[in-house]
């Protein structure tokens, strides 16, 4: 009995609330701060505090007027390079900002002295987020449209334009007025208007030619994201992929689905193509990228003559007759894409020409939120031309040689 009676004695002193004396101070104990003594004050006079009386110290208003608010610091621990970065003071960013002339102003530039300079995008209908609806969406006169397009095409057309880039210009500028997808992608798509989807296959501009719908549906969801991307390039800083690389690889993504996954083009002699793509700093003068796209263009041209000539060459050593180079078609016309920091530009190359330069078909801003659809728009309609052209053209091009591999086994 008398080591039970220890041993619960032992326990009631572990537990009991009362024990104080042995209570030992824990590692995180706040430590005391002192009391600041109050100065005693000559017989006869009033004690006065450091802040006034009692109740007016502890007032709710005279306590909020004593807060001292702090920003806290980050500890060692956080990796500032992980923080998401500040937000922009403002992304509506015009293009007038560089040395008091505007780049768009220097790429216009880039067309022959003395012409005027055409801009498809200046025609196109970008409605308000609530205009979007039938009942507030105004309605056009169409034989009034299509009369002020065939003047246009004909003031093109005595400037010296081509016919071609006659076409893209009016469709680039068609943008808003027509439709361009068809119906059954309105359910994917839900963020554009009706009007842009049509019933009639024949309408619509943008479509599948011999792949999927899923396909050429992911590719235009996919080329929405280069405004944003582009953007983001500018916020970060990005080193490498900078915001004219991000609208670069957009279009080659996009033009790698319309040819070789959607247009049935696998392999085409030398890689030729419709168009070239050239990108240059927003520090870099506009002239030197005005003299890489002709002397681009100008290579390309040529590849074009010798494509014809080949496949001519081709076709008599198939048929066993004489070689007719006078049956060789004429070199078509030629684009270029040119991207500097978020400015975007279509141009045209006439090979024909007795003096071939550059026109500018359309310019557009990837700094402008409020665009990004219409732009992305603008990148598929410029493809989807070419890649319509080369199909065109397809007959005329040399057969591409498919190399393969000898097996060293056999």
């Amino acid at each position: 009995m008398t080591f039970l009676r220890d041993v619960s004695d032992r326990f009631w002193s572990f537990v009991s609330p009362r024990k104080t004396q042995e209570r030992r101070d824990k590692p995180f104990k706040v430590p005391v701060v002192p009391m600041k003594r109050e100065k005693v004050p000559a017989k006869g006079k009033k004690p006065v505090r450091e802040h006034g009386d009692i109740d007016t110290a502890m007032s709710p208003r005279t306590r909020v007027q004593r807060w001292e608010v702090s920003t806290p610091t980050s500890n060692g621990s956080v990796d500032p390079t992980q923080l998401p970065p500040s937000p922009p003071r403002s992304l509506e960013r015009h293009y007038y900002e560089l040395d008091n002339e505007t780049l768009i102003e220097k790429i216009e530039d880039m067309n022959p002295e003395g012409e005027t300079v055409w801009d498809a995008n200046e025609d196109t209908f970008v409605a308000e987020e609530g205009d979007y609806t039938p009942q507030k969406k105004k309605a056009i006169d169409f034989e009034i449209e299509r009369a002020r397009r065939r003047e246009q095409a004909r003031n093109l057309r005595d400037a010296g334009w081509a016919n071609d880039a006659i076409f893209l210009f009016q469709k680039l500028g068609n943008r808003g007025h027509e439709p361009l997808l068809p119906a059954e992608w309105i359910d994917d798509f839900e963020m554009l208007p009706e009007f842009l989807f049509t019933r009639s296959i024949d309408k619509a501009f943008i479509k599948a030619a011999d792949g999927t719908d899923f396909h050429a549906q992911k590719a235009l969801s996919d080329l929405f994201n280069v405004g944003p991307l582009a953007r983001d390039a500018i916020l970060t800083k990005a080193p490498i992929r900078t915001a004219e690389k991000q609208i670069r690889s957009a279009i080659i993504k996009y033009n790698k689905w319309a040819m070789k996954e959607d247009g049935g083009f696998a392999t085409v002699w030398n890689d030729l193509s419709l168009f070239q793509i050239h990108t240059c700093a927003k520090t870099v003068s506009p002239k030197v990228l005005e003299a890489k796209a002709i002397r681009g263009l100008g290579k390309l041209g040529s590849m074009w003559r010798d494509a014809f000539r080949d496949r001519i060459t081709q076709n008599s050593r198939t048929d066993k007759s004489p070689v007719d180079y006078d049956s060789i078609p004429d070199v078509p016309t030629l684009y270029g894409v040119l991207a500097s920091h978020t400015i975007m530009a279509f141009v045209s190359f006439d090979v024909l020409a007795p003096n071939p330069c550059l026109r500018t078909i359309a310019m557009f801003d990837f700094g402008l939120e409020d665009y990004d659809v219409w732009n992305s728009f603008a990148i598929a309609i410029f493809v989807i031309h070419c890649r319509n052209r080369m199909v065109e053209l397809e007959e005329y091009l040399p057969y591409a040689e498919v190399k393969t591999e000898s097996d060293p086994d056999l």
